[in-house]
C-alpha cells in the first residue's frame, strides 16, 4: 500500500547534497575571474603610473641635457677642424723643399776649379684646394749650369754630379738628377774648358 510523501522544506531551505555546492560553483565561475581582471588591470594601471613617470622625469632630464649635448658637438667639430688644419700645415711643411738648404749643399759640393754661372729650381702643383696633406706635394726641376776648368774638367763634372746626389736634399728630392749636356771650349788663354748642365726632376711627393 503506498502513501502519499508531503515535503515540508521551502525550496530556500533546501541544500545541496553534492560535495561542492552550486552557490560556490557561481561564486568561482563569476566571482574569481572579475577578481583576477581587477587584480592585473591594477597591476598594468601602477606599471604605467611608473612608466609615465620615468618618461616625464627623463624628458626633464633631456631638456637639461640638450644645450651641453649641442656644445659639446660644437666643441668637438671645432677641435676637429683645428686637427684637419694642423695636419695639413704639418704635411705642407713635410712636402716643402728647403731651397735654402738645397743652395748650401750646392755651393759646398763645387770644387775650386768649377764656376756656376745658372741655378734655376722650378715647382709644380696642379691642386688649387688642399683636402689633405699629400695635396701639397709638389714636383721639382733643377738646372745647374757651369764651367769647369782644367785639362780632367770633364771628370770633374761628372764627380760634382755624384757629390751632389750624396747630399741630403739633392739625393732625396732629384733622384734623376743626370748630366743634361756638356760642350768643351777652349779659353782666350788656351785653357781647355767644359761647359756643363746638370738637370734634375722630384719624384712625386719629393721634399724634405
Amino acid at each position: 500500500m503506498n502513501y502519499p510523501r508531503v515535503n515540508l522544506l521551502k525550496k530556500s531551505e533546501q541544500r545541496y547534497q553534492g560535495a561542492v555546492s552550486r552557490r560556490f560553483v557561481l561564486v568561482c565561475v563569476v566571482v574569481v575571474p572579475i577578481l583576477f581582471i581587477t587584480t592585473l588591470s591594477g597591476i598594468k594601471l601602477i606599471q604605467y603610473t611608473s612608466v609615465q613617470s620615468s618618461l616625464k622625469s627623463n624628458r626633464e632630464l633631456w631638456v637639461s641635457l640638450e644645450p651641453r649635448l649641442a656644445s659639446y658637438m660644437d666643441e668637438r667639430k671645432g677641435l676637429s677642424e683645428n686637427q684637419r688644419v694642423m695636419e695639413l700645415i704639418e704635411g705642407w711643411q713635410g712636402t716643402q723643399l728647403s731651397l735654402s738648404d738645397l743652395l748650401a749643399e750646392i755651393q759646398d759640393s763645387v770644387p775650386a776649379n768649377v764656376q756656376l754661372t745658372r741655378v734655376a729650381i722650378r715647382s709644380e702643383s696642379g691642386k688649387l684646394v688642399y683636402a689633405k696633406p699629400t695635396d701639397f706635394s709638389k714636383e721639382y726641376s733643377l738646372a745647374v749650369q757651369g764651367i769647369a776648368q782644367g785639362e780632367r774638367a770633364e771628370e770633374v763634372v761628372i764627380t760634382l754630379l755624384k757629390d751632389l746626389l750624396k747630399t741630403e736634399h739633392m739625393g732625396s728630392t732629384f733622384k734623376s738628377a743626370k748630366l743634361g749636356s756638356m760642350r768643351k771650349r777652349v779659353g782666350s788663354d788656351g785653357q781647355t774648358m767644359q761647359e756643363f748642365r746638370l738637370d734634375g726632376s722630384s719624384a712625386k711627393g719629393g721634399g724634405r
